[in-house]
């Protein structure tokens, strides 16, 4: 069973105070990719998800994209700056003696001129509790893209299937066109070697090794017996449930190396055209398994 590296899922989830969103988006690559973006207070959960996602994905570039967001009725909390403040103000009074100026400040005055002597108080984040409320849709947002993945696998694999069959045709018209030029071959082999000894005795023999040694370089049984080989196995691939893509990448590679010595072997035309069109779909599968785990 194949699975695309190709996919999108979409998940939420929401708490009395929270909501959460997330989007998956992925695409092909040769190992896991992550890149995650997430508001800053899911910082120390990067490395669980990308441990979870790295399990679930195994290769791919994946984006994730996480939005989250926290309301309610309590007020919010506060600090003061005290060394910013304290700093200010004795700035102020250094400025003052030395210009003779009064220099003392009123409160209001202070947080008018110096807006940062308060902030916002960080609030402390407890990582295992977001990690509760991420993991729930999370593993909903990775089985459904996991989904996807595996339809577009599915309809990438009746492809894949349909050019097998086309090059299995395509090598059987090789074989039976091989036993004709073969026999051609020899022939005009025969011919050419009767003319030349037309003026004296035929030499028997020299005709038979001749014809041997030119049966042996234009014999490409052995190469279509591999490439049907090549051909059964990478079908018994496509049975497996597993990552199988670089197999079967490695097994094509093989496929199109016993198609270029076909190519090498053969003086014929036919041969030839038929070889180019073997080349095109494997091309073809190439192209797909590009995006296949």
């Amino acid at each position: 069973m194949l699975r695309s590296m190709t996919t999108y899922a979409k998940a939420e989830a929401s708490g009395p105070d929270w909501t959460l969103s997330l989007e998956l988006k992925s695409v092909n690559s040769r190992y896991f990719d992550l890149h995650l973006r997430a508001p800053r207070e899911m910082s120390g959960l990067e490395d669980r998800i990308r441990r979870y996602l790295k399990e679930k994905f195994i290769r791919g570039r994946v984006d994730l994209y996480i939005n989250y967001e926290t309301f309610g009725d309590a007020p919010a909390a506060f600090e003061p700056k005290l060394g910013l403040a304290k700093g200010y103000l004795e700035a102020v009074a250094e400025l003052g003696d030395a210009l003779g100026i009064e220099h003392r400040l009123k409160m209001s005055e202070l947080l008018m001129l110096l807006r940062d002597a308060i902030i916002p108080k960080e609030e402390q984040i407890d990582i295992d509790t977001l990690w509760q409320r991420l993991k729930e849709p999370l593993e909903e947002l990775t089985i459904s893209a996991l989904d996807m993945a595996r339809k577009e696998g599915a309809a990438t694999e009746r492809d894949i299937r349909s050019r097998l069959k086309r090059i299995e045709e395509l090598a059987a018209q090789i074989e039976a066109r091989a036993q004709e030029n073969l026999a051609l071959q020899q022939e005009k082999l025969k011919e050419r070697i009767l003319s030349r000894l037309s003026d004296m005795q035929l030499d028997e023999q020299r005709l038979i090794v001749e014809a041997a040694v030119l049966a042996d370089r234009l014999d490409i049984n052995e190469e279509l017996v591999r490439l049907k080989s090549h051909i059964s196995q990478f079908y018994k691939y496509l049975e497996i449930d597993e990552q199988i893509g670089r197999k079967l990448d490695f097994l094509l590679q093989e496929i199109f190396r016993e198609v270029n010595t076909i190519t090498s072997k053969s003086c014929d035309s036919v041969i030839s055209h038929l070889v180019v069109e073997i080349k095109s779909e494997v091309e073809k599968i190439r192209e797909q398994l590009q995006n296949i785990v």
